[in-house]
């Protein structure tokens, strides 16, 4: 489906709806800072066979250009605000990948059209054990772009053999972020300098619509501990660790992610089954 490209108030967009005829709820597909529409493609039809899907590359991300870290994620957030305002949306499912997993809580506190949050391999800001390999990365990026890509891929994946086809799924991403533009390169810089140096602005546990954070049982990225430790704060959230996945869960194993997510944002009978059998397959609060 081809995107649609927008200036709104100075800043660029891309944005695809994907329609379903049958209901008038909305979901907003937000990726990570790298990731564009036609990625994540499978996401966008999976979601949309429930409800109406907004997939959305916020000024920064994807193919849209490059956003200053002197930007915040709080202001990010609010030309998100801008979009759906223009878009005439009253309310609608967020779902997040990722570096926009920032973003979606920040929509929370300043936008009350959130029914529900539904968070893949990702906790608001970088890990407190990811600071130091980071700042690394980021001057490969500057320096070398096959070491980036090698140490890039490498900081998001594991070597555990149960991954399916873990190994060629990794080769695979480097090739990708090898072949980065410069603007994606300096996207990248500027994108994980503005999650250094960003916390929640408000408190996390006022967070009431349904929760769900879910990651791959092996992320060396987004860790179970501190993933746990921030679904903790929340009232009635709901933490899924994916078995034989690490930070590119969402490839390796797409369809029971994304049924997970959708399954906390569309309170079906069926639906909660399922999330609930998922929910006991990992290592409880």
């Amino acid at each position: 489906m081809e995107a649609t490209t927008l200036i709104l108030n100075g800043n660029k967009y891309r944005y695809t709806i994907y329609k379903n005829e049958t209901s008038d709820q909305y979901g907003i597909f937000l990726m990570g800072a790298l990731q564009e529409i036609e990625s994540v493609d499978f996401f966008s039809k999976y979601f949309s066979s429930t409800l109406n899907c907004i997939t959305v590359e916020l000024p920064g991300t994807g193919m849209t250009d490059v956003l200053p870290a002197s930007v915040s994620i709080l202001k990010q957030t609010e030309m998100l605000v801008d979009l759906i305002m223009f878009l005439k949306i009253e309310k609608a499912h967020i779902f997040a990948f990722s570096y926009a997993t920032a973003i979606s809580v920040e929509l929370y506190n300043i936008w009350d059209g959130v029914l529900s949050l539904s968070i893949c391999g990702g906790i608001p800001g970088i890990p407190e054990s990811g600071r130091r390999n980071t700042i690394e990365i980021i001057g490969h990026a500057l320096t070398d772009k096959k070491r980036f890509a090698q140490e890039f891929i490498k900081s998001l994946t594991s070597n555990n053999e149960s991954i399916p086809r873990g190994k060629v799924i990794s080769r695979s991403a480097i090739q990708k972020v090898f072949r980065y533009t410069d603007i994606q390169i300096q996207s990248f810089c500027e994108n994980t300098l503005r999650l250094l140096v960003h916390k929640p602005s408000f408190d996390v546990s006022k967070i009431k619509v349904p929760f769900l954070l879910c990651i791959g049982e092996h992320d060396p990225y987004v860790k179970k501990k501190g993933a746990i430790a921030f679904s903790q704060k929340i009232p009635n959230s709901k933490f899924i660790s994916i078995k034989n996945a690490d930070h590119l869960v969402h490839i390796q194993h797409p369809e029971k992610t994304a049924k997970a997510m959708l399954a906390n944002a569309y309170a079906m009978e069926s639906s909660k089954k399922y999330i609930d059998e998922l929910f006991l397959q990992t290592d409880p609060f």
